[in-house]
């Protein structure tokens, strides 16, 4: 059983593992006067150092990926002016260039002090799930604040990524474990009621019977030994049916997530390139998470399998 549930878990980190987690540093945005006091050169150098950061914090070992302003910048409808998006927009404009998580950090002005205030979003679900706000006398002071504080900034990303896989390797762990609880024994204190079963003659079942034919010693038995065999024929359907679920969601996951990052990568010089590589982008996407579920399904048949 516990080779049962390594090879679960194996399957489970193969189909989570298939594709990469995708985040977009937006070019810093300015309000009103602060456009003046902090051009956009200097903006650009914030986004560098805030990309940066999230580089440090979501490595691409752990199977994060930093979208570089290239990759965003050839996914962006050619008339797209991100900084006039806000909030929602934010969120819109992640789903276009195909990120998992976007964010954008914003230079304003509050009576004679600069402000930098960031927001973080997750794509998928909608949501804010980080930010930070900041002020100094000069640029100079907002980058000590991009500094300071968006290593925690992007490492909400991290905690919410290691709670999904967190609730599917649980869910995948509860199946183990009923698996694991259905071939338990029995406690001490259940009683246990043997029926009294009468004890066949053998000599005399393999004496001769009335009409003076021998009884072979194995009758009764083999009615036994079909319906054992009967039951390891029906088990192996639904493993060979999880098995081939689970290799096809993964290949299908990798496929669909190579598909959305080779459209996120493509350039484009025209509208119609641009949308071509959108809708590639989405339908890769798409394959992807089918593929994941597909996986995920096939690994719990297979555990489920071994409970029948």
């Amino acid at each position: 059983m516990k080779q049962l549930f390594a090879f679960l878990s194996i399957l489970f980190m193969l189909a989570t593992s298939s594709f990469a987690t995708y985040v977009a540093v937006l070019e810093t945005a300015a309000d009103g006067s602060a456009k003046d006091s902090v051009p956009f050169l200097d903006r650009q150098y914030l986004t560098n150092v805030l990309r940066e950061q999230a580089v440090k914090e979501l490595p691409a070992v752990q199977n994060y990926t930093i979208m570089t302003r290239e990759n965003i910048q050839q996914m962006l409808p050619p008339s797209k002016s991100i900084e006039d998006c806000e909030g929602s927009c934010l969120v819109e404009t992640g789903k276009n260039i195909a990120a998992d998580y976007v964010c954008q950090a914003r230079v304003g002005r509050f009576g004679n002090s600069l402000t930098l205030s960031a927001e973080l979003y997750e794509t998928a679900g909608n949501k804010l799930i980080a930010s930070f706000n900041g002020r100094g006398s000069d640029v100079n002071e907002l980058l000590a604040v991009i500094e300071a504080k968006s290593p925690e900034f992007f490492h909400s990303v991290k905690e919410l990524e290691m709670f999904k896989r967190g609730k599917n390797e649980n869910s995948v762990a509860k199946d183990s474990a009923a698996v694991d609880s259905s071939a338990a024994p029995l406690p001490e204190s259940t009683p246990v009621i043997v029926p009294v079963v009468e004890k066949p003659d053998v000599q005399k079942a393999v004496g001769e019977n009335k009409i003076g034919e021998s009884v072979p010693a194995n009758v009764g038995n083999d009615d036994s030994t079909k319906e054992k065999s009967a039951k390891k024929g029906v088990r192996w359907v639904p493993l060979s049916i999880g098995a081939a679920a689970t290799v096809t969601g993964v290949v299908l996951a990798v496929v669909g997530n190579s598909k959305a990052k080779n459209a996120s990568e493509k350039k484009y010089s025209t509208e119609t390139e641009y949308k071509k590589n959108h809708d590639d982008a989405k339908s890769g996407q798409t394959l992807r998470g089918v593929g994941i579920g597909i996986a995920i399904a096939g690994a719990v048949g297979i555990g489920l399998s071994f409970a029948f």
